[in-house]
């Protein structure tokens, strides 16, 4: 197989030759910058340096599947959400937050038509053009909570939705209708699944009967929806939500370090699809025998897909990544001589 036989292989629930590699959170670093010649930000906006970027991520650290998207903020940028899209060592943040009042929040006639998200969907065109016959090429688009969060502020939205859930209701539902819309036309562009990026419904941010009363209904509707296969991220210990996340009949589940990769493929059981777990924090600062450790521990696990459990910082060195694709490899040859 290749890297993206195997890990359409692995998504669908069938076996691969080997586990694959994949990340669906924001990953590049300074020295893949370094590499390829093409930085951030400028990246952000130009649709062939972000592709040959990403690229790197598969042909430099030996991913099977790349998201071909650094940043999970086209969508809000086009609603007006003022960003500072970073520098080579940071990635982009928001900076303002116009969802204020009901009215505000409209999905426009030219919402596919508005930059960055033009710019996104030629970069996923250019990226299955001439990487997708041997990469899995990935999509993504913010989860409704996380937009009505960067649309809204975080601290308005954890407030509203206790003192005034029906306008939380209708932003996200506005939220669903835009992500929707933006993940079927990347599903157009060729993608081979999309990662829905949900970090503001982590498990600090969220009861779970906050999340199966005022959130779950909206996954359920979005990704009903979304005309492919999905990859959702939240972040943290969410291990009392696992049984409701079968009800959003997500494809896969990307779970990060707080969950014990033992836990999540008992609770999954076939209902979904688990990538994991590997924690940013030693991808940052440990060597890489610790993370070949956590990878060997998710392997030995059953994790279906092997991932770093979140975003990863610019300054992460290349070695540590590309110590997870190695080691996968190196488990590979030793054990079924592949």
């Amino acid at each position: 197989m290749n890297s993206r036989e195997r890990f359409l292989a692995a998504l669908a629930g069938e076996q691969p030759d080997r586990i694959p590699v994949a990340h669906v959170a924001a990953l590049t670093t300074v020295e893949l910058q370094q590499a390829t010649g093409r930085w951030m930000p400028q990246i952000h906006h130009e649709p062939e340096g972000q592709a040959e970027l990403l690229a790197a991520n598969h042909e430099v650290l030996g991913f099977d599947a790349v998201s071909f998207i650094v940043n999970y903020f086209g969508e809000p940028a086009a609603l007006g959400a003022e960003i500072d899209w970073g520098s080579p060592r940071q990635l982009p943040t928001f900076v303002s937050h116009p969802w204020q009042f009901a009215d505000d929040a409209v999905r426009p006639d030219d919402l596919l038509d508005r930059k960055p998200i033009t710019t996104y969907l030629e970069t996923l065109r250019i990226a299955k053009r001439h990487y997708g016959d041997r990469v899995a090429v990935l999509g993504k688009v913010m989860g409704p909570l996380s937009m009505t969060q960067a649309m809204c502020g975080v601290e308005r939205v954890m407030m509203a939705l206790i003192e005034q859930p029906e306008l939380m209701a209708h932003f996200l539902d506005v939220c669903v209708d835009v992500l929707v819309g933006c993940a079927n036309a990347q599903f157009e562009a060729g993608i081979d699944a999309l990662a829905i990026g949900e970090g503001g419904a982590g498990a600090n941010m969220l009861s779970p009967q906050m999340y199966q009363q005022q959130l779950l209904p909206y996954h359920q509707k979005m990704i009903s929806r979304i005309a492919g296969p999905t990859i959702m991220h939240i972040c943290g210990d969410v291990t009392p939500r696992l049984a409701m996340f079968k009800q959003t009949e997500m494809t896969c589940f990307n779970f990060d370090w707080a969950i014990a990769p033992q836990v999540i493929v008992a609770q999954a059981a076939g209902a979904f699809r688990v990538m994991g777990n590997i924690n940013t924090t030693d991808l940052l600062h440990a060597a890489p025998a610790e993370i070949e450790r956590q990878v060997m521990r998710n392997i030995e696990a059953g994790v279906d897909i092997i991932s770093p459990g979140c975003a990863i910082s610019p300054n992460c060195p290349n070695e540590n990544l590309q110590a997870i694709a190695q080691t996968v490899a190196r488990y590979a040859r030793e054990h079924h001589g592949k």
